[in-house]
């Protein structure tokens, strides 16, 4: 814990919090362009922001023809599709506040991205994953990044999910949710895998500080 309050007080003094345009330096999505803080994206310039889920992307990029990106933030992982794969479509759902991710598409002359600015679920005021329009002959990529809505998405997507088997990386928010979203998919014929934290993260924690905030993998088992 002492190192952890050491590693952020040397960020508040060394780092602006005003955002600017910065490449991000090493991992997955290394030559990317960001608008971001300087405070705010050490960990993915450097590359250690979720990098233990890098290995799953990687895959994803050699094998997906198409890619939906649930959360997709300010777009790093649609952009990395964009420029590294043939992927298409690429789909960047982001309901919250879309700015930086079409700044940041913008900034990377990223051309085939298609930005849904709607949440998705099962709810009445949601749309379904299954309304997404991807060729389902063709093996897809699908990241799930939702904040507590990742259960009912899967749900929304039961006849995609059936007929289309993309992979899957989805990160859950409580254990609970962990077991239902698995449990689901493997009622669907998909094979899951926890993706564990990395042993270093006593020292330079993930951002979001909740009980339980890890990734899965599903694929077609």
């Amino acid at each position: 814990m002492q190192a952890t309050k050491i590693f952020h007080q040397v960020k508040s003094v060394l780092l602006s919090d005003q955002e600017k345009v910065g490449t991000i330096w090493l991992g997955v999505f290394r030559g990317v362009k960001t608008i971001a803080s300087p405070r705010e994206s050490v960990q993915i310039r450097l590359g250690l922001w979720e990098q233990e889920t890098y290995r799953y992307i990687r895959r994803a990029a050699h094998e997906a023809s198409w890619v939906i990106d649930i959360g997709a933030g300010s777009g790093e992982l649609s952009i990395f599709f964009d420029y590294r794969t043939k992927a298409n479509p690429i789909i960047a759902v982001e309901a919250w506040n879309t700015r930086l991710l079409r700044q940041n598409i913008e900034l990377n002359c990223s051309h085939r991205i298609n930005v849904v600015e709607q949440y998705l679920g099962i709810e009445a005021d949601r749309i379904p994953l299954n309304s997404l329009e991807v060729p389902r002959d063709q093996r897809g990529f699908i990241k799930l990044d939702a904040d507590f809505a990742e259960f009912s998405i899967l749900q929304s997507g039961e006849q995609l999910l059936s007929e289309g088997k993309p992979m899957l990386l989805v990160e859950t928010h409580s254990a609970a949710l962990e077991h239902d979203c698995c449990a689901f998919l493997r009622q669907l014929g998909y094979a899951t895998k926890v993706i564990p934290n990395a042993w270093w993260r006593a020292i330079i924690p993930e951002q979001r500080h909740l009980d339980h905030n890890r990734w899965f993998w599903a694929e077609p088992s």
